[in-house]
């Protein structure tokens, strides 16, 4: 399969961040975090109601307003020890890929898979560039993969999770949609000494009581 990109281009929150939310402070989880990106692909096939030119206009648009409550994510990290909520934006790639998604899915492989991402998992961008990148792949039959990274210093699996249901939820037009919890840096204070954690990775775990036998 062949990839052309054909678009480059920042998407930004469609409403801007307001003053008093521009410094968000990363939690000491955060600080220890690896510097990476979780990365995630999705795949639509064509479903006969929309154009893919459609789609690809629904992905924007619902990004952006998704990000005018997922904030952070568009701001740049500062020292690893917290996050300018200035809503720089994000990274968004569009692609025409050669071939059926059904083809590829019939039988993936990894570096096709990679292709669909944005930007490689283990970039060091992920410490100082974008938090999030998208990747929309239009294949010739209509069928789309979404690649999507975000930064591991901001987010885990299970925000990452939380965002992509907040998305879907506005691009489908659901008035009520999730909203992100913040309070990871009230829990988990940050500490002024981040500069010793920027070179190292730390696997945290944690364990409730009932369920240690």
């Amino acid at each position: 399969m062949e990839f052309e990109i054909i678009k480059r281009e920042t998407i930004k929150p469609s409403s801007p961040t307001p003053h008093y939310l521009r410094n968000f402070k990363l939690s000491l989880l955060d600080q220890l975090g690896p510097v990476a990106y979780e990365p995630l692909v999705l795949f639509y096939p064509k479903n006969g109601i929309a154009t893919p030119e459609k789609s690809v206009w629904i992905i924007k648009k619902s990004l952006s307003e998704t990000l005018t409550r997922f904030y952070p994510l568009a701001g740049r990290i500062k020292g690893n020890i917290s996050i300018d909520c200035n809503d720089h934006g994000v990274d968004y790639v569009e692609a025409r890929v050669s071939g059926l998604l059904s083809t590829f899915l019939s039988k993936p492989d990894a570096q096709t898979l990679r292709k669909l991402l944005p930007v490689d998992a283990e970039s060091p961008e992920a410490g100082r560039g974008p938090l999030l990148l998208v990747q929309a792949n239009v294949f010739d039959c209509g069928g789309l993969a979404i690649g999507v990274c975000m930064s591991h210093k901001l987010a885990d699996a299970a925000s990452l999770s939380t965002f992509i249901m907040a998305w879907s939820a506005t691009a489908l037009g659901f008035s009520q949609a999730l909203l992100p919890d913040f309070s990871a840096s009230f829990r988990f204070p940050p500490t002024d000494h981040a500069s010793s954690f920027q070179q190292s990775s730390v696997d945290v775990f944690f364990f409730w009581s009932t369920k240690i036998s």
